[in-house]
């Protein structure tokens, strides 16, 4: 049937808008929980490994945003917040490349360092740059995060009252799964018998 597809499509979105809002916001407040950590003490290695997870987060939670925003129900707020994720998420690259180049840049194995045969006296400044350079958009998006707290609960809480009250069940359920989900994905594992 032609124009089918177009149909089905935005059937499905309003359909699972509810799962679709509940991933959305777990993952961006778990991904802003991990953003308040402090990383100051972390080496490059380390650092880089957060701002990958939170990078992942972020991206799902984006996703799911998208998803929700081709709903029927969507709203212009809405809009915005899918816009202000990919912001965030964009600054959120900066900062990785920024500590990429840092850890390729120190130690005797830093990939810059022996590529471009300085020793590492010389690399070690241009590491510190990279750094502050990725703490300074680091703090930016703390501020970020700081200013949208109340916009964030406030859509959220408008969102899910636009609901009725089965989709409200379902997003309430669907939100403590993938919370409970991400911190079990999160959660030390516990080591391996002796053999």
């Amino acid at each position: 049937m032609p124009g089918t597809k177009g149909t089905v499509s935005a059937l499905h979105f309003d359909i699972n808008r509810p799962i679709h809002l509940a991933r959305r916001d777990a993952f961006f407040e778990r991904a802003a929980e991990l953003l308040y950590q402090p990383v100051a003490e972390l080496d490059a290695t380390a650092r880089l490994e957060h701002v990958s997870r939170v990078l992942q987060l972020l991206s799902t939670a984006q996703q799911h945003a998208t998803f929700a925003t081709r709903s029927a129900q969507a709203t212009g707020p809405e809009q915005d917040f899918l816009h202000f994720l990919r912001l965030v998420a964009g600054n959120l690259r900066s900062v990785h490349s920024m500590t990429q180049h840092q850890d390729h840049l120190e130690g005797e194995n830093g990939f810059l360092c022996r590529f471009l045969h300085a020793p590492p006296e010389e690399c070690a400044l241009p590491a510190m740059h990279y750094r502050r350079r990725a703490d300074d958009i680091l703090q930016g998006i703390w501020h970020l995060l700081r200013l949208a707290h109340e916009p964030y609960r406030t859509l959220q809480q408008a969102s899910q009252q636009a609901l009725s009250p089965a989709e409200q069940e379902r997003y309430r359920k669907a939100y403590q799964s993938f919370r409970q989900e991400l911190q079990a994905a999160e959660a030390p594992q516990p080591a391996a018998p002796p053999t």
